[in-house]
């Protein structure tokens, strides 16, 4: 354990496991740490039940959680080094997150008039709702700026509003091959198969 003011404390469950069930108790604490920070519009009605994913799914543990989601990762940060921080401020996230509100998104398509010569569309995504996308996002490892164009979020735009060219990008795109696998990735299909557990993975 590591001591964050209070002694000395284990700050996460069973880490050797791939269950996914939280008890009653994580989600009603889960649900309280949601409301405390982000208002009840974040919160859900029901806490979010998963099903396990691949059939060897070692269910006799919860999943990986902050034994005490009230341990806020930037609030204990000074007890942790630095690799503890980050994995802790991981766990704590997806934990929270997992409870959150869904995210409401809008398909939006915007047609660019250039001085009446070329029109330009641009398709993707904004966003109604941020729910849980407030407080994570998978893959989050780029800037917010790669992250938008490779997301397709859009920005918030009012019909006939002005815009300022900035830059043309002459670009062509190809669809792509399926990428190779990941470690995740390959951890990720071996669990939907059913092959191996995560002792062994």
């Amino acid at each position: 354990g590591i001591d964050v003011g209070s002694g000395t404390t284990g700050l996460i469950t069973y880490m050797r496991t791939d269950s996914v069930n939280l008890s009653d108790g994580a989600l009603g604490d889960l649900h309280d740490v949601i409301v405390k920070i982000y208002g009840s519009e974040y919160s859900l009605k029901h806490p979010r039940q998963f099903a396990k994913k691949s059939k060897n799914a070692q269910e006799a543990h919860e999943a990986i959680r902050p034994t005490d989601a009230r341990l806020i990762p930037d609030e204990i940060r000074q007890a942790l080094s630095p690799d503890e921080y980050k994995l802790y401020n991981l766990i704590w996230k997806r934990a929270v997150a997992s409870q959150m509100a869904v995210a409401l998104l809008d398909s939006v398509s915007i047609d660019i008039d250039a001085k009446r010569q070329f029109v330009f569309r641009a398709t993707g995504s904004s966003v109604r709702f941020p729910g849980f996308m407030k407080l994570y996002i998978e893959g989050n490892d780029t800037s917010d700026d790669e992250k938008k164009e490779e997301e397709g979020m859009l920005p918030q735009l009012e019909e006939g509003a002005g815009l300022e060219l900035i830059e043309l990008k002459p670009e062509q795109h190809f669809t792509q091959p399926p990428p190779r696998f990941t470690e995740a990735s390959l951890v990720k299909a071996l669990e939907e198969l059913g092959i191996g557990r995560a002792s062994t993975y």
